[in-house]
């Protein structure tokens, strides 16, 4: 597997600053693929040190059970768990479970480590991580933390500065929209007249007190008006409604079943099994909105949700971002056939897009990149901690950076921007017909391809000896990284560098001669046609019928 480059970016840091400060946190919004660069950074430690044994902590057993497959995938150590019954600490990565660990007769047989990495770091100033941290440290003065979260602000006043110092690497989700990887937001401030009771809320215990956001929106007649404004803006796509209380969920959830939309509450009191069969039939298409009162903000990614709906004031901006960004993931064509997703609708009910900017307005594309000729951390004014240059806002205390407004890296839009992934790709491409609407990459397990039918582009992979396969349709830049996506994963950096000399050497007298038999005319071909430029003519010519089937099958689906 080849890491995306800011995923490469970010293991290197997360080495350097464990190995100069003892600590680091990454930070890195939802779909970036933390777990991909903790399953990076664990592998090579082990290769670093022999003798490095590594704990990955995790507030979830759903956690447990992804970040143990897709980390040991990655790094190739052996794994153990300890949880519930399971009490292993045998694997070179030990996957430990938050609650078993915060039990000290649980935490006894804990070994000599060299790394602990926690998942969701937002969550480490809590008691029960403190303590597991502290046990730890006593049996192993030396050991060395690595936090990833999307949020690390949370506003619930307790600091992760008493386990971090550092922010080792910061990833903004502008960079991931501009470069395919998310869909960018379309945010709708929608004024429902209820302004000054909204501005009159106090807050209490570091957020708006919701009992009284509660009296404030959950009216029949407001409810009703929420109903209609998404009728004439999201009708058509699967949605979640933020909600202020439990009650204000299921009273939203009545509005639209009286409108005749399949709609469900979903709340922290459900058990886990109905939980997780809602949000399966949620998945299918069975239910068109779930609404909730701040269940939905971690660990639920669900891909087909196109709509996001914001009915509470949310006080702190990580708090909104979490609540954005769960609309805001690429859909997998063949998991959801016939779901076309291109952006990502918010409404906005309760001014907390005017509150926070929105996410445009927010966003500086690839501010986790250095300017030339600059160091690359500054130190925070008001808490101490070490932060990325091109950080806007501290991740730990919330301190704004001041920047100049006319400021070249600054995004206002979405739409004007896009990041080339032709540039950014280890992969060569090819220009087909030379009028850029059907590229093609090819490696030593298949190839990759994007494809134009005149309005969407179509991203197609061919894992050797299988089907092809959708990996996407959407926007150029999208299928682009989704095509670019597939390839990493099939490939080793052998077959993908672009400085490979093979790549530019003369086509065969084989190839030119396969190619003039399957059609292919080109002035002087050969003479200017490299070997690889020859292979993935050849690769296109081969499956062109399977490519055109494919396309039009995508097409079908999202017209049915």
């Amino acid at each position: 597997m080849i890491p995306r480059d800011y995923q490469r970016a970010a293991v290197d840091a997360a080495h350097d600053r464990t190995a100069s400060h003892g600590n680091t946190m990454l930070v890195l919004p939802t779909g970036a693929g933390k777990t991909a660069i903790a399953g990076f950074f664990v592998g090579e430690q082990a290769e670093r040190d022999r003798d490095a044994k590594m704990l990955v902590l995790q507030h979830t057993d759903e956690l447990i059970e992804q970040n143990r497959s897709a980390i040991g995938g990655i790094s190739g150590l052996g794994t153990s768990v300890v949880k519930a019954e399971q009490d292993c600490w045998d694997g070179r990565v030990v996957f430990g479970s938050v609650q078993t660990l915060a039990r000290e007769n649980r935490r006894k047989p804990m070994p000599e480590l060299s790394h602990i990495v926690i998942d969701e770091c937002h969550r480490a100033a809590a008691g029960s991580y403190q303590a597991i941290l502290d046990h730890a440290r006593d049996i192993s003065p030396g050991v060395k933390l690595l936090g990833l979260s999307a949020t690390p602000g949370r506003g619930d006043g307790r600091s992760l500065r008493k386990t971090f110092s550092n922010v080792g690497y910061h990833l903004r989700i502008g960079t991931l929209i501009a470069r395919g990887l998310l869909v960018p937001p379309r945010t709708f401030t929608i004024d429902l007249g209820i302004d000054d009771e909204l501005s009159g809320i106090n807050s209490t215990a570091g957020d708006f007190d919701m009992r009284q956001a509660d009296k404030v929106l959950n009216r029949s007649v407001l409810n009703e008006t929420v109903v209609e404004h998404w009728k004439d803006k999201a009708a058509d796509r699967r949605s979640i409604f933020f909600c202020s209380t439990v009650d204000h969920a299921e009273a939203v959830a009545d509005a639209f079943r009286a409108e005749g939309v399949i709609a469900e509450p979903i709340t922290g009191d459900m058990p886990a099994k109905a939980r997780a069969d809602l949000i399966a039939r949620f998945d299918r298409g069975e239910v068109q909105v779930l609404t909730n009162c701040m269940v939905l903000t971690e660990g639920f990614d669900s891909q087909p949700v196109g709509c996001i709906g914001i009915l509470r004031p949310m006080l702190h901006k990580g708090t909104f971002i979490q609540a954005v960004g769960r609309g805001l993931r690429r859909v997998d064509p063949e998991r959801f056939p016939g779901i076309v997703k291109t952006d990502c609708v918010v409404l906005d009910f309760a001014g907390a897009a005017l509150r926070h900017g929105s996410l445009e307005q927010d966003i500086a594309l690839d501010e986790d990149e250095t300017p030339p000729g600059e160091q690359p951390w500054k130190t925070c004014p008001s808490c101490d901690a070490e932060l990325p240059l091109g950080a806007s806002v501290c991740d730990f205390c919330g301190h704004v950076f001041t920047r100049d407004i006319g400021e070249k890296r600054l995004l206002t839009t979405f739409e004007m921007t896009e990041v080339d992934l032709l540039d950014r790709s280890p992969f060569s491409w090819c220009d087909l017909h030379g009028d850029g609407q059907a590229l093609m990459a090819s490696g030593f397990q298949g190839w990759a391809g994007v494809f134009h039918d005149g309005e969407l582009w179509h991203a197609l992979g061919h894992p050797k000896s299988k089907p092809i396969r959708t990996l996407a349709v959407g926007t150029r830049v999208q299928a682009l990284a989704a095509a670019d996506d597939f390839l990493r994963a099939t490939e080793t950096s052998s077959a993908s560098a672009k400085s490979k000399r093979w790549l530019n050497d003369p086509a065969s007298m084989r190839q030119i001669e396969l190619l003039q038999r399957a059609g292919f005319e080109a002035s002087g071909m050969d003479f200017g046609l490299s070997k690889y430029a020859a292979n993935c003519q050849l690769n296109f010519r081969w499956n062109r019928s399977a490519i055109r089937a494919a396309v039009l099958r995508d097409l079908k689906r999202s017209a049915a």
